[in-house]
């Protein structure tokens, strides 16, 4: 089994189509996802295994007006038949 790692841009929203289990919280929304992807200083990697997101991670850039910006990585997921393989590591 391929597996890619691979940044999400606006535009790659049919690649977040086919999603493993327990991925995510919820179902991704197509809306929201674009919407996210557009947004700047926000970041989604995911992990592909022939074609399916088997793990993925939400970060966003916090700026602060006293210190350097930072990035704040919200959430990572990985179905549970691809967890203990370093792919949350990866990613």
């Amino acid at each position: 089994m391929k597996m890619e790692i691979r940044r999400l841009l606006p535009g790659d929203d049919a690649l977040v189509m086919r999603v493993a289990d327990d991925v995510f919280d919820e179902a991704v929304r197509p809306d929201r996802l674009a919407a996210y992807l557009a947004s700047p200083g926000h970041f989604m990697i995911v992990a592909l295994a022939d074609g399916v997101v088997v793990g993925q991670c939400a970060a966003v850039i916090h700026r602060h007006p006293d210190k350097v910006s930072e990035l704040y990585i919200d959430e990572v997921g990985v179905a549970p038949a691809f967890q203990r393989q370093g792919i949350a590591t990866r990613l």
